[in-house]
């Protein structure tokens, strides 16, 4: 059996972006989750937090 880490992500929404989602990360090994989700695509906005942002339309104001 694997051990639980602790890590824990909470999504949002971006409070200017609406099509962009932030991750929140704590948690004593939250290093674990900022590495998973910076190798599929997430980007640090300060420490942790994490953003996702569809870059393929203007967004509507």
């Amino acid at each position: 059996m694997t051990p639980a880490i602790d890590a824990h992500v909470r999504l949002d929404t971006h409070p200017t972006h609406p099509s962009a989602v932030q991750a929140h990360l704590t948690g004593i090994q939250a290093r674990v989750a900022y590495m998973a989700l910076e190798a599929v695509g997430w980007s640090a906005a300060v420490t942790g937090v994490l953003v996702l942002a569809r870059i393929d339309h203007e967004e509507s104001q």
